[in-house]
């Protein structure tokens, strides 16, 4: 069985992380967690002005060592569970689309994304992770609440 965590360093992110710990899986499962660190073209600053772009790439760079320490130690967390293998992957691009890209290229039968809790007015003005993989992704998805956002 190859399953995917959608992980972006967050309590309902390590709550999937929790569901994959704390459930029965066959022997040899492989668990891929897969972080997508959103890319733009600037950064803007909360007055409207834009970074120099030298800047903006130390920003990027910083931003992808954040998102790939936090998804080790949720690597590591799953490597310690017997009869699953765990790695991770990085991807850059708008987060949606990236992780249905993941799905379908790596041909996961299940995905494990965590909800941030968000309401209606919320899902309209930012959108929903969840809501795009469930509605996209080639196979089965379970949304997880963290205990906070419950």
């Amino acid at each position: 069985m190859k399953i995917l965590v959608a992980y972006d360093g967050s309590p309902s992110a390590d709550a999937a992380v929790d569901v994959v710990l704390k459930r029965p899986w066959p022997e040899g499962t492989q668990v891929r967690v897969v972080t997508v660190v959103e890319t733009s073209v600037f950064y803007p600053m909360a007055n409207g002005i834009e970074v120099y772009p030298p800047i903006s790439e130390k920003i990027r760079a910083s931003v992808r060592e954040n998102a790939y320490r936090s998804a080790q130690v949720a690597v590591e967390r799953l490597k310690a569970r017997p009869g699953i293998t765990a790695g991770y992957e990085l991807r850059e691009g708008e987060v949606k689309r990236a992780l249905l890209e993941a799905i379908r290229e790596w041909g996961a039968d299940l995905v494990i994304v965590g909800s941030h809790g968000k309401g209606a007015l919320g899902r309209l003005f930012l959108g929903s992770v969840s809501h795009a993989l469930v509605t996209h992704a080639p196979c089965n998805v379970e949304v997880v609440r963290s205990p906070l956002a419950a």
